[in-house]
């Protein structure tokens, strides 16, 4: 079974040479590795150049966005199952594709197969990130993804679903998921393998940018559309919602009786960053609960 691992990048040297050794590195040995680079202009082609050997193609030109560049690779992929391991992203060790492969050889009724990820947190900690089952899996889209660095897709897949739809800037992958989740012939599986590592990043204009999106890319499925779709996405927002506002009543708790307490703003800052790691821990742990089977 070959394994098509695509990667794409633009301007990612200090970051995607972890990339590329932890692909050489996999234990399974049928893998086409397709890197599509944007035309950088950092030195990252130089970097591609010398990992040349081990790539099953290298492509550097200009695209219309990250989407455009995974397309080229999907249309250059031949194996029979697809998987996108982008800059700053890395197999989760040495055995990851291995493991995969061989929960997709004992299960063939599957079509698209998710594992689990690490997330690298700002402050340098780590979480293993489990999604939920396949049958929670259009709920678990609603306020959330998939993780597509713990994904591995057979080309059949893409065969329905078509390529990923580049009207969507953002979030594309987050189209193509619901599009599979969607289609009652496409048959989702969790795989009890680590897959990756995903390093959380983002900032706040990134969700003002992409919020927006997931929410018209919702709007537009068919699948959200139904009366008893649309009071369920009501139930999850409201649960979000909630949510937030507890925490941002709890930080304002703090921040006060810090300032009593005469605490120096930099130690106050400190613990809230801290109190923030720690609730982001226990938020997905307490989503992993509530979307839970039974």
């Amino acid at each position: 079974m070959k394994v098509s691992v695509i990667t794409v990048c633009r301007n990612a040297q200090a970051v995607i040479g972890r990339t590329l050794d932890s692909v050489a590195l996999q234990t399974y040995g049928n893998i086409e590795h397709i890197v599509i680079d944007g035309a950088s202009t950092d030195g990252t082609l130089d970097l591609l150049e010398s990992h040349r050997p081990r790539l099953a193609a290298l492509v550097s030109e200009p695209d219309t966005g990250i989407y455009d560049a995974m397309n080229k690779g999907l249309a250059r992929a031949t194996g029979d199952l697809v998987h996108f391991l982008n800059a700053d992203d890395w197999f989760y060790d040495p055995g990851a594709v291995e493991a995969a492969v061989r929960f997709v050889e004992r299960h063939p009724e599957g079509d698209l197969f998710y594992g689990d990820i690490e997330v690298r947190m700002p402050d340098g900690q780590t979480i293993i990130h489990v999604p939920q089952d396949p049958d929670k899996a259009a709920e678990t889209m609603v306020c959330g993804c998939l993780p597509h660095q713990g994904t591995f897709a057979r080309r059949s897949v893409f065969d329905r679903t078509g390529p990923f739809d580049t009207r969507w800037r953002v979030h594309a992958d987050y189209d193509w998921f619901l599009k599979a989740i969607a289609d009652d012939a496409v048959t989702l599986l969790h795989m009890p393998v680590t897959v990756a590592s995903f390093g959380l990043g983002g900032t706040s204009s990134n969700l003002a940018k992409g919020q927006p999106e997931v929410y018209a890319i919702q709007n537009s499925l068919p699948l959200y559309q139904s009366e008893a779709w649309l009071r369920r996405r009501i139930e999850l927002y409201q649960e979000s919602f909630l949510a937030v506002r507890m925490e941002n009543a709890e930080l304002k708790r703090r921040l006060t009786a810090a300032e009593g307490g005469g605490q120096t703003p930099r130690n106050a800052l400190r613990d809230l960053a801290r109190y923030g790691r720690d609730r982001l821990h226990r938020t997905l742990r307490r989503a992993r609960r509530i979307l839970s089977p039974g």
